[in-house]
C-alpha cells in the first residue's frame, strides 16, 4: 500500500514493526485500555495478533492495521475492514484507538484524517464509516470533528457487556472531502 504521510512532526502512521507489538497487545487483551464502551470481550479476533504479524504484517487487501506514532513510539493504532453492500460494492469500516495516555491530545483526530486520506488516496473505495456505540461520547466528538456525518443510528447493532446496544453510524464519501484532500496522493 505504499508509505503513509505524515501526520504531523510528531506523530504518523505507519505499519507496525516488531518492537511495537506489545502496545498493540495491550490494546487488543487488557480490557481497561479500550475502555467499557468499546471492550467486547475476549474472541478469535483478539487472539494471534503476532502471528498475524508474522504472516502479513496485519495488512490484507480486506483489512488492515496501522500504528498511530509519536516520535518513535508506537501509541495507538487504526483499523479497516472491508464491509461488503453487494457482490461489486465495499466500503471501509475504521477504527481508531490510543494509550489513555493519548486521549484527549488531539491525536485521534489526527489519526482519524490521516487514515481517511490514505485509504481514499490508495483504495478505490467511495465510503468509509464508523460504528460508535451511541454512549461513546468521546468517539463521536472525533468522528463530528473528522467531518464524518452521522448517518443514523443501527438499533441493536452491538453485543457489548451482556445485552445489545445500539450504534451511531458515521460515514463520508469520497465526494465529500475537499478538492486537494479528493487529489492527495494522485499524480498531478
Amino acid at each position: 500500500m505504499g508509505s503513509v504521510p505524515v501526520m504531523s512532526d510528531m506523530m504518523r502512521l505507519r505499519p507496525f514493526q516488531e518492537g511495537d507489538l506489545g502496545v498493540l497487545e495491550r490494546l487488543a487483551y487488557d480490557p481497561q485500555m479500550l475502555g467499557p464502551l468499546a471492550w467486547t470481550g475476549w474472541s478469535e479476533a483478539r487472539a494471534g495478533l503476532r502471528k498475524r504479524w508474522e504472516q502479513n504484517r496485519l495488512l490484507t487487501d480486506d483489512e488492515g492495521v496501522l500504528a498511530v506514532v509519536r516520535g518513535d513510539a508506537a501509541v495507538g493504532a487504526v483499523t479497516w475492514r472491508a464491509v461488503r453492500y453487494n457482490a461489486v460494492s465495499r466500503c471501509w469500516n475504521t477504527g481508531i484507538c490510543l494509550l489513555p495516555e493519548e486521549r484527549g491530545t488531539g491525536g485521534a483526530v489526527a489519526a482519524g484524517l490521516e487514515l481517511r486520506d490514505y485509504l481514499f488516496a490508495h483504495t478505490q473505495a467511495n465510503r468509509i464509516e464508523a460504528h460508535v456505540d451511541v454512549d461513546n461520547t468521546a468517539t463521536r466528538v472525533v468522528c463530528e470533528k473528522i467531518g464524518m456525518t452521522l448517518e443514523g443510528v443501527a438499533r441493536g447493532a452491538h453485543w457489548r457487556a451482556g445485552r445489545w446496544r445500539d450504534a451511531a453510524v458515521y460515514a463520508y464519501l469520497r465526494g465529500d472531502l475537499p478538492p486537494q484532500a479528493a487529489d492527495a496522493g494522485q499524480p498531478a
